[in-house]
């Protein structure tokens, strides 16, 4: 049995007006089109739908039960195309998103709140990830984009650039360089230092160390953190300093006090990263959303 939509919608027609005539002019149909429509659908159904005198038009029991249930099915069969329509231009549906600190303390904010505006329909999950974790789950379709921090080259994903901000100091509010304006990277050669786990970002890890060494010292390390929050907690409780991106100044850690370095400052780059392969208009939405908002920034 098929019933076509175009069926149901005459049947209700003349449901409304009982009057064939009338129900024609409605649908902008001629009668004996609109009467063949109800012919074909009481085919489809085996039943009489309509008692059908000279004088008047009735539902037969068979007609009342489609009259009371033929709305609901066009109602969901109308929407079912509108979110066909919605996840096909990617206004509707569930994006997963990772992201890195940086980003959310920044730029991710602005760009969730862009595609927001943009589809309201489309549901947005965000988990915080380091750029590591975030390139696998991206790999085994387990994000559907990502916003990572210095990403290294990967076949199988891509990476556009969003903003980037120079390093800075993090270091304890008593600290004896505190007040300074700025710090000179030598200045922090004796220091002991709170940094992020290799594994976690060998890039970013690569450009601090790399920076210190350019200096004249290599960072002494006396703790790590998997997450900023946890290293500036470090720094605050008087462990260490920290070269962090400007973004996490934003976080105004309670006992932490941020300071720019002296001369010409590594820059530490977001970027969005998404699968090569992934064709669909919500990624698509995010990315164009994500460029946008960094533009304005720049």
């Amino acid at each position: 049995m098929a019933l076509e939509l175009r069926q149901l919608r005459s049947f209700l027609a003349v449901a409304t007006e009982l009057h064939f005539s009338r129900a024609a002019q409605r649908l902008h149909v001629s009668q004996s089109a609109l009467s063949q429509q109800i012919r074909a659908l009481e085919d489809n159904l085996g039943a009489v739908l309509f008692s059908r005198t000279s004088r008047m038009v009735e539902l037969t029991p068979a007609g009342q039960a489609l009259f009371e249930a033929a709305p609901r099915v066009l109602f969901e069969a109308d929407r079912a195309i509108e979110r066909v329509r919605q996840a096909a231009s990617g206004t509707a549906g569930v994006l997963v998103i990772g992201a890195v600190g940086t980003a959310l303390a920044s730029i991710a904010p602005r760009i969730m709140r862009a595609v927001w505006e943009d589809a309201p329909d489309l549901r947005l999950e965000v988990t915080q990830m380091d750029t590591a974790a975030q390139l696998i789950a991206l790999a085994d379709n387990r994000l559907d984009v990502a916003l990572v921090r210095e990403a290294s080259p990967h076949s199988a994903l891509r990476t556009e650039p969003l903003v980037s901000e120079p390093l800075m100091v993090a270091l304890p509010e008593d600290h004896r360089l505190a007040n300074d304006e700025q710090i000179r990277p030598e200045d922090l050669a004796g220091e002991p230092f709170v940094l992020w786990p290799r594994p976690l970002g060998a890039e970013f890890f690569d450009i601090i160390t790399g920076y210190c060494r350019e200096h004249g010292f290599s960072p002494r390390i006396v703790a790590e953190g998997t997450d900023i929050e946890t290293q500036l907690g470090l720094v605050a409780s008087g462990m260490g300093v920290s070269l962090q991106p400007a973004f996490y100044a934003n976080l105004r850690m309670v006992g932490v006090g941020f300071r720019p370095l002296a001369g010409p400052a590594p820059q530490i780059a977001l970027q969005v990263a998404w699968r090569r392969d992934d064709t669909s208009a919500a990624v698509r939405r995010f990315v164009t959303a994500a460029l946008a908002v960094a533009q304005t920034i720049e």
